[in-house]
């Protein structure tokens, strides 16, 4: 499975309630009665607004926040409007919270230019692994191609993960969220042993 980027910031995205709490306030919102479930495939909890069908961008938005960290789920006609204003949410955190934090290392002006459909990506992603480190050398270099982190790479470099391979990680996914560089964590068993409850990088997949 492959999950998003993302990393942590001074200022959480997230509230941290019970999905009881998150359910009552997302139908406060205005999305009707919201029901609770947990997804075995996915391993998570889903809140679930049913009847949640002819409305605004604004409930949604309202809904967004509400429902914290918690996935919602909403009929067909309504769930890729709510999606769209949440990922937009999200991305401009992440990146914010990205530029914040290669600033703070000095590298912000460093980042590498990537244009869609301009840059190569086999030149970019070199480079992104020359800024981190020489730790960070493969990491784009898999059959999965240059949107995926390697998993031999994560299991070479990050198993055991340490401070430094940690920070490693760190400096990857803050520089291509930064650049607008979509990529992807595909998460494998050495590195979820390493780190019990981690679930890879957090928003698209590659994003």
């Amino acid at each position: 499975m492959i999950f998003t980027q993302s990393a942590g910031s001074p200022g959480e995205p997230f509230q941290r309630v019970t999905p009881e709490v998150a359910a009552t306030r997302v139908s406060e919102c205005g999305l009707g009665p919201v029901t609770i479930r947990f997804d075995d495939l996915l391993q998570s909890i889903i809140l679930t607004a049913a009847s949640a069908g002819a409305v605004t961008d604004a409930p949604l938005s309202c809904a967004d926040r509400a429902v914290s960290y918690y996935d919602l789920e909403l009929p067909p006609a309504v769930q890729p409007r709510y999606d769209a204003l949440r990922e937009k949410r999200l991305s401009a955190h992440f990146v914010a919270e990205a530029r914040a934090w290669l600033s703070a290392r000095g590298l912000i002006d460093r980042v590498p230019h990537y244009q869609p459909g301009v840059t190569d990506d086999a030149d970019f992603t070199r480079a992104v692994e020359s800024l981190c480190g020489p730790r960070a050398k493969g990491a784009f270099q898999s059959q999965y191609g240059f949107h995926v982190i390697s998993p031999d790479w994560v299991k070479r470099s990050l198993s055991p993960i340490d401070e430094e391979g940690s920070e490693m990680l760190a400096c990857i996914l803050n520089v291509t969220s930064v650049a607008g560089y979509k990529v992807g964590l595909i998460r494998n068993e050495a590195f979820a042993e390493d780190k019990p409850g981690d679930t890879g990088s957090s928003a698209a997949a590659p994003r």
